[in-house]
């Protein structure tokens, strides 16, 4: 059989249980992006058409539950550090399918904001990518970029198929098409949730599947000094394990925050404003736009796979100021399309440095902090991203509302803010040693994973 999974193209008896582990997380990640990040979309029309909720309100759903993914981010990162994802993921996996049973039900725009916070965001938080990023990251080090590519690689492929999801909802109506999401919830998700590991050593295995020498990380730590290296390699120093407390007193931490937060906005114009955008823009028929909204997350997935490889091979911080520009590049020239002809164009130059930007979000905090605290501190930098990741698809939907050219405008001004991302990321700064001292009170230790 093939060790490594994708990009690993090694002949060995079996296969690593780490890739089994990326697998699962694939079929969940496509599961919670068809049916719930991406999936979103498809209900939004319908629910305007028949309750005339305005595109704001509806805006607003996600950029609440984004309000609490980040309050609940360093609480559900802790509980995945110390408990494991397994366990946290049949909560939350469990409880995204009770939402959208609950969601089938709703006929006030508080009753929507109500299933959509208590159980679907909250559930996704604890029960999709925060654990199996955390997973990943203590099974992977020296393929981390690919395994992280091809796992946020499954919410494009279920992405990619919400033309489907918008399909059942036409045919069958939104009311029965969130019952039959909740019974795929339960029904696929949560054995697929029984695969997951926290550790290779509680099954008896090393990282990467690899035993590896002192040699070699003492040659790696005299050897490759990145201020001496050309700006492009990667740095092969080993990767420092910090503690939150440590985490928060580097410049690094600090960039990165303000790094993500920057472009917060583009997820949330993804998920929420695309599909309507052309829908109103250019008159397209419900489906059709939900088509190209299909294409852009199918599109995406080579970014996905693509520059999660790459990253195992160049400097990660160089990658991402590229990537952010190309999304500035291309949504600028999304937000001007006029015709039906040109939208796969802009789309796939849009797409792909999108989608590789998502996993090297995770791949670059596993570069500067290291594994044993990972769930924690990413879930401290979600929850200082809030401000931003809360208002961008509130403020788009409300320029969309007010302004005749509302959505091209906050496009725009997206597109913009990517060049202030792409210069933030070239900023950060790995920690060395001597790393900061954890200086927090014994009972905040407990939280931040400091002794």
């Amino acid at each position: 059989m093939i060790d490594g999974g994708w990009g690993g193209l090694i002949i060995k008896k079996k296969i690593f249980y780490g890739w089994w582990i990326v697998y699962a997380g694939v079929g969940i990640g496509a599961l919670s992006s068809g049916l719930f990040h991406y999936g979103f979309s498809a209900f939004f029309i319908p629910w305007r058409e028949q309750f005339g909720w305005s595109r704001a309100a509806l805006g607003g759903v996600i950029g609440f539950a984004r309000l609490e993914g980040g309050i609940a981010a360093p609480i559900a990162g802790w509980f995945v550090d110390n408990f494991g994802p397994r366990k946290m993921m049949l909560l939350g996996i469990g409880m995204m399918g009770l939402g959208f049973i609950v969601l089938s039900q709703v006929t006030t725009i508080a009753q929507l904001y109500l299933a959509f916070l208590l159980l679907l965001a909250l559930g996704s938080s604890f029960g999709t990518y925060r654990p199996l990023q955390v997973a990943v990251a203590n099974w992977f080090m020296k393929k981390r970029g690919r395994a992280m590519g091809l796992l946020m690689a499954g919410s494009g492929f279920g992405g990619s198929f919400v033309f489907l999801f918008a399909m059942l909802i036409t045919s069958r109506g939104w009311e029965e098409a969130a019952i039959i999401a909740g019974f795929i919830m339960w029904f696929v998700g949560l054995p697929l949730a029984m695969v997951i590991r926290h550790k290779p050593e509680e099954m008896g295995l090393v990282i990467d599947g690899e035993e590896s020498s002192e040699k070699d990380e003492k040659v790696a730590k005299n050897q490759f000094i990145s201020d001496k290296k050309r700006f492009w390699h990667k740095d092969e120093r080993p990767e420092p394990d910090l503690s939150l407390m440590q985490a928060l007193k580097t410049q690094a931490f600090w960039v990165l925050a303000l790094t993500y937060a920057i472009w917060a906005a583009m997820p949330g114009i993804t998920t929420v404003h695309i599909a309507p955008f052309l829908a109103e823009e250019l008159e397209l028929e419900y489906v059709t736009a939900l088509g190209a909204l299909s294409f852009f997350v199918a599109a995406s997935i080579i970014g996905r796979l693509g520059f999660g490889f790459i990253s195992d091979y160049f400097n990660i911080r160089m990658l991402l100021s590229i990537l952010f520009v190309l999304q500035g590049v291309g949504i600028f020239l999304f937000s001007n399309v006029q015709s039906l002809s040109v939208v796969p164009f802009y789309v796939v130059i849009f797409a792909i440095p999108y989608g590789g930007t998502i996993p090297m979000r995770a791949v670059i905090q596993g570069y500067f902090f290291g594994k044993k605290n990972f769930g924690t501190i990413g879930g401290f930098l979600q929850f200082v991203d809030l401000p931003a990741t809360v208002s961008a698809p509130i403020w788009v939907g409300w320029l969309a509302d007010v302004l005749p050219d509302g959505y091209r405008l906050g496009f725009k001004i997206v597109a913009f803010s990517m060049l202030l991302a792409a210069v933030a990321v070239l900023l950060a700064r790995r920690p060395s040693e001597p790393f900061p001292e954890d200086t927090a009170p014994k009972f905040f230790k407990i939280f931040s994973g400091g002794k």
